[in-house]
């Protein structure tokens, strides 16, 4: 049996966000069997050389593989494709019933419908099959569909070779032709795009965690390789991020750490001789960022008797506060023990 290799049409162009769309031309008018019209069952194979491609993965993806065939009876064929390196992907087998032809169908990983789905002469676009990764007949129906994809299948290997898209006509009597088939290519498709998040504030002294997105490696200015790290700067700070993607290329994104100072509080009270169980009423003055949430103790003698909480939505605000009556007549500590602002925390 003489066995002719016909290089394919490589046919390049590129479109919208998509990296280089690479096209490539298989045999075309070969009969279905190879030996129709006389010999009605068989196995047609056309084949495809592809070079230029590389490792399929990361940003080389296959886009799609496109058939026009010609036949009389499409449920008895089954139609797979097989990689350089011995991969196989079932495209469709046993569907159409009696019906006529494989037209302008395009079996794509991104098709909403699965060829099951539709109908002859299914033109438009298709989720391969995917129940089946050998030649064997009859074809398995056991797994569900969509188990094995073109990235499934094909991730990890060389392009670059002999593509083969294998035609079995397992039942006699009815014809065909494959007029022309093409396998696309997505080479170096959409590059990374990082994102290192929005700008934060911490208090002075307190752990800011920055996390990236975009890619598939992370190099941090400080030295992390996540796409998550933790810092703590002294002073405001900028962090940068370069994100990277394997075979598509780098890009890089700013995140600031702005440190903000403690808030502070200064208590005033007009008239400090108060008697026991009164109720004056104090002024607090901040520095910070609203809102505030402080809180006083009354202290006598070392010992704290009560304790008071309030919240300030300004710079300033008054509060009252009472001393208890069992307190005997002397010195009494008003002071605040516990302060926060929108950013920070003053014990």
């Amino acid at each position: 049996m003489k066995i002719r290799l016909l290089f394919c049409l490589m046919v390049c162009f590129s479109g919208g966000m998509k990296g280089q769309i690479v096209t490539f031309t298989g045999q075309g008018n070969l009969p279905i069997p190879p030996g129709a019209p006389t010999q009605t069952i068989g196995v047609t194979q056309s084949l495809c050389n592809v070079t230029g491609v590389g490792i399929i993965g990361n940003c080389v993806t296959i886009e799609n593989v496109t058939i026009d065939l010609q036949h009389t009876f499409v449920g008895d064929i089954g139609i797979l494709l097989i990689g350089p390196g011995g991969q196989v992907l079932e495209l469709s087998t046993s569907n159409g019933g009696g019906g006529d032809n494989y037209t302008n169908t395009v079996f794509s990983d991104n098709a909403g419908d699965f060829i099951t789905t539709g109908t002859p002469p299914y033109t438009g676009n298709f989720r391969p099959e995917g129940r089946v990764t050998n030649l064997n007949n009859p074809y398995s129906n056991a797994p569900p569909l969509g188990t094995f994809t073109f990235a499934s299948t094909y991730n990890g290997t060389n392009a670059d070779g002999n593509w083969t898209l294998y035609i079995n006509d397992y039942v006699a009597i009815d014809i065909g032709t494959l007029l022309s088939w093409s396998i696309t290519f997505n080479l170096n498709g959409a590059p990374p795009v990082a994102n290192a998040g929005q700008d934060v504030s911490v208090c002075s002294g307190a752990n800011a965690n920055l996390s990236a997105t975009g890619g598939g490696t992370y190099a941090w200015s400080n030295g992390a390789t996540t796409a998550s790290t933790s810092v703590t700067p002294s002073i405001t700070t900028t962090y940068t991020v370069t994100v990277t993607t394997p075979g598509c290329g780098s890009d890089t994104d700013e995140v600031i750490v702005n440190i903000t100072p403690k808030p502070t509080v200064t208590l005033n009270i007009g008239n400090e001789n108060i008697c026991v169980g009164a109720c004056p009423t104090l002024t607090a003055v901040f520095t910070g960022t609203p809102p505030f949430t402080l809180t006083v103790a009354v202290v006598v003698g070392g010992n704290t008797l009560a304790l008071f909480t309030q919240s300030f939505a300004s710079l300033s605000g008054t509060f009252t506060i009472c001393v208890p009556g069992n307190v005997p007549p002397g010195p009494v500590l008003i002071q605040s023990t516990s302060l926060s602002d929108a950013f920070c925390i003053c014990n």
